[in-house]
């Protein structure tokens, strides 16, 4: 999904926001290429964001900027989206790239001892504080994110092979699931999409700042909760040394987690209840979005070994946890 950059592209982004291209750092690139600008002048440090029309065209990333600088102006701790010289949230910065700019966050991606009640805690209540803002959320007229149906990424039987015969029955069945779900303002809109701890920074005394809203679409708001418990369950697979057992690990993560949510807004009865079974409607979302990147290669070493596994726990619905919700 990441298109190639050229380097008129970031000459003509840093003339559109009076920047040095010196100062400019790659740091991501996997569907947008993502640059840090130090700090200099006085001026904080800043992150610029190159999207490509493939991915995103310039009213989807609007949309997503309006619904940023919405929770930015209530009070939500996200970056400042930064106009460029012409005054302009987005510039058109050739060969099919558009140009974005937010202040830095604090703080960093956090490592093993930011986890803890403190950051497990402010992660609940950002969480639902945007979920409570976004039920008096208006969008602008004719520019709106997707419903989650219409997410490229999203859409499982376009990209699952056909020989994906019981993966495909599996993903289909929970499709089906999803259409059985109560839909109302207070537990459906737009939504984050993607807040694991990647897409956050934490400061020392355990603040948190959500970035990175490119996955934004209207969903359930019990999605943006279990994206986030998943990432926690991957997360605790991939550590070397357990000293606790993967139930307990949660156990530790939801209660603070939850209590900060709750702080902020309430949460529907059955969403906690149906958390095994969106669990598993974003296992088979991964396993889908792994074919939608590696597109028929031969896959080799660790990268076959993950796919076959995750395949394997689809066909025979091997449920991620044993945890009680």
């Amino acid at each position: 999904m990441n298109e190639i950059l050229n380097e008129s592209v970031l000459i003509t982004t840093t003339k559109a926001y009076g920047l040095r291209l010196s100062l400019l750092t790659h740091i991501s690139g996997v569907v947008n290429n993502v640059y840090r600008y130090s700090a200099q002048d006085g001026h904080p440090s800043q992150i610029v964001r190159l999207t490509h029309q493939n991915w995103r065209n310039e009213k989807e990333s609007f949309a997503e900027l309006h619904f940023m600088n919405y929770l930015f102006e209530k009070g939500v701790s996200v970056p400042q989206i930064l106009p460029s010289k012409a005054g302009k949230w987005i510039e058109n910065v050739g060969e099919g790239f558009h140009a974005s700019i937010f202040t830095e966050a604090p703080g960093r991606i956090p490592i093993v001892e930011d986890w803890n009640h403190k950051m497990f805690k402010n992660w609940g209540r950002i969480v639902g504080q945007m979920h409570l803002l976004t039920q008096s959320y208006i969008p602008p007229q004719d520019v709106k994110r997707r419903e989650w149906k219409q997410e490229n990424w999203m859409d499982i039987m376009k990209h699952l092979p056909s020989k994906e015969i019981i993966v495909r029955q599996k993903a289909n069945k929970l499709l089906n699931w999803l259409e059985t779900l109560p839909k109302n303002k207070n537990n459906y809109g737009l939504i984050h999409g993607d807040l694991h701890a990647h897409n956050m920074f934490v400061t020392k005394d355990g603040e948190i700042t959500a970035f990175d809203f490119d996955d934004s679409c209207y969903h359930w708001y019990a999605f943006d909760i279990a994206i986030i418990i998943y990432s926690v369950i991957v997360r605790y697979n991939r550590q070397n040394e357990q000293s606790e057992t993967l139930e307990n690990h949660l156990a530790w993560f939801l209660d603070s987690f939850l209590k900060g949510y709750q702080e902020m807004n309430t949460i529907d009865s059955w969403v906690l209840k149906v958390m095994p079974k969106f669990l598993e409607y974003i296992r088979v979302l991964y396993y889908n979005v792994f074919h939608q990147r590696n597109k028929g290669k031969v896959l080799d070493g660790e990268q076959k070994l993950r796919c076959l596994k995750m395949k394997a726990e689809i066909e025979t619905d091997e449920p991620l946890t044993k945890y009680s919700f």
